[in-house]
């Protein structure tokens, strides 16, 4: 397998990752703001999905003005390690939704509710699992939640990770800039904001804390995602963990919660929600650099 250091780790070829990077980000600029534009005049939710393709439509245009292929991106399935790595990108989405609103529920913050009527609920009741006791009822949802929605949100998601860990990531890393997953977790978020800001996003009570909230998920989760990308050589963990999270979070956990301001604890902007990924962020920084010997 050809990883992203092996293409573009040699220091002839820092300043073409620069390059890349500049032009990457330029592009995406451009195309953001037109989308976004769009998106918040018309209010449009569907839109969003369109938006979602910005980042890997400027990639593919950098790609080609600087005619570097497409090798490094890697879709590669043909390692264990690969499909460890998306096995942990199924699982991890699960287990952070599992202990943050297990805190909200059991301490009042929010209650909890069996969910009805969304498209994974409705396919769960079609698999005739419905009869199970409540709490089984609700981890097979989430289960069949993680797989379908991963499946379902792919195309859209794709448009997203091609663009930040299929690109940006390896050229901040080959361009030697410091703190390469922060700085892509900075940027990943901030390319949030216009659509949070207009309340198609993270909406809640105070854009402000919304905003705030957002950042300090989308950051730490940022390493767990860049981390699956740079130690698996895949562009797939990275694509899975993403639709999962999409899927999962917005899903049945979304919908299984009732309460005022719930918004501020929990959800994707949600303050225990940034603390759970935060600590899964350390573990999983600190397994990786154990099982590298970095």
């Amino acid at each position: 397998m050809t990883s992203p250091a092996e293409v573009f780790g040699t220091e002839g070829q820092i300043q073409r990752a620069r390059t890349g990077l500049r032009l990457f980000l330029s592009i995406l600029l451009i195309t953001s703001m037109i989308l976004n534009t769009v998106v918040i005049i018309t209010k449009s939710i569907p839109l969003i999905a369109v938006y979602m393709l910005t980042p890997a439509l400027s990639s593919i245009l950098a790609r080609i003005l600087l005619r570097e292929g497409f090798r490094d991106v890697s879709f590669r399935l043909n390692s264990t390690t690969i499909w460890k790595g998306i096995g942990f990108a199924l699982l991890i989405p699960m287990i952070i939704c599992a202990i943050t609103y297990s805190i909200a529920w059991f301490s009042g913050i929010t209650s909890f509710q069996l969910p009805v009527g969304g498209v994974f609920e409705k396919f769960y009741h079609a698999l005739g699992l419905q009869d199970l006791p409540t709490p089984l009822n609700f981890v097979f949802m989430v289960v069949v939640a993680g797989i379908m929605g991963s499946l379902i949100n792919l195309i859209p998601v794709m448009g997203e990770e091609v663009g930040w860990r299929g690109y940006m990531l390896t050229r901040l890393v080959h361009a030697k800039v410091k703190y390469p997953i922060l700085v892509s977790g900075l940027i990943w978020a901030t390319w949030h904001v216009p659509i949070a800001i207009a309340g198609l996003y993270v909406a809640g009570t105070s854009v402000f804390l919304s905003v705030l909230g957002m950042y300090l998920c989308i950051v730490p989760f940022s390493y767990i995602t860049a981390h699956l990308r740079l130690t698996t050589g895949s562009v797939w963990p990275s694509v899975i963990i993403h639709a999962a999270w999409n899927s999962i979070i917005q899903g049945p956990f979304a919908r299984a919660s009732t309460g005022n301001h719930s918004e501020i604890w929990i959800g994707e902007s949600g303050l225990i929600t940034a603390l759970i990924i935060f600590i899964v962020a350390i573990i999983v920084s600190r397994a990786t650099m154990r099982g590298t010997n970095h």
